[in-house]
């Protein structure tokens, strides 16, 4: 596979109820909790990696549903999903996401000895330079995720 420069930062984190947000601000804090993760996720790899109780579902977000629900204390998300639906102005708006359990990095995979990769990174330099990029990120609030 040949990968595109990285474009974004994501992490897989820890969504639990808004008002009990600071007393899980480290993962040796969330142990005590029960977890929703997507099945075969980097949210359950994390969950598994940390020694927490979990229950598998289909999608991250039918993971925030059983937190809403109080069905689970919290749920291992990615950062930008986190960003778009954790919230005030959301449908989950008594919800807050706490602790990154690890760092990511988006891009962009092509088969090997693909033009692609080299095309899609002169796109993604000038979408940087002329700042379209930015505004299509603020657009749905991942601005701050950019890699600059």
């Amino acid at each position: 596979m040949s990968c595109s420069e990285a474009y974004c930062h994501n992490a897989q984190i820890v969504v639990v109820k808004a008002n009990v947000a600071s007393q899980y601000a480290t993962a040796e804090a969330c142990k005590t909790l029960k977890f929703a993760v997507e099945v075969g996720s980097a949210g359950k790899d994390m969950a598994v990696e940390n020694g927490f109780d979990y229950v598998e579902v289909e999608s991250q977000a039918a993971a925030l549903m059983e937190v809403q629900a109080g069905t689970s204390d919290a749920a291992i998300i990615d950062s930008l999903m986190a960003a778009a639906m954790v919230g005030e102005g959301t449908d989950y708006a008594t919800l807050a996401y706490t602790v990154s359990l690890n760092s990511e990095f988006y891009g962009v995979g092509f088969r090997k000895g693909s033009d692609l990769t080299a095309k899609l990174n002169e796109f993604f330099a000038q979408c940087k330079a002329d700042g379209s990029m930015e505004r299509i990120a603020g657009k749905y609030g991942v601005q701050a995720s950019l890699i600059k």
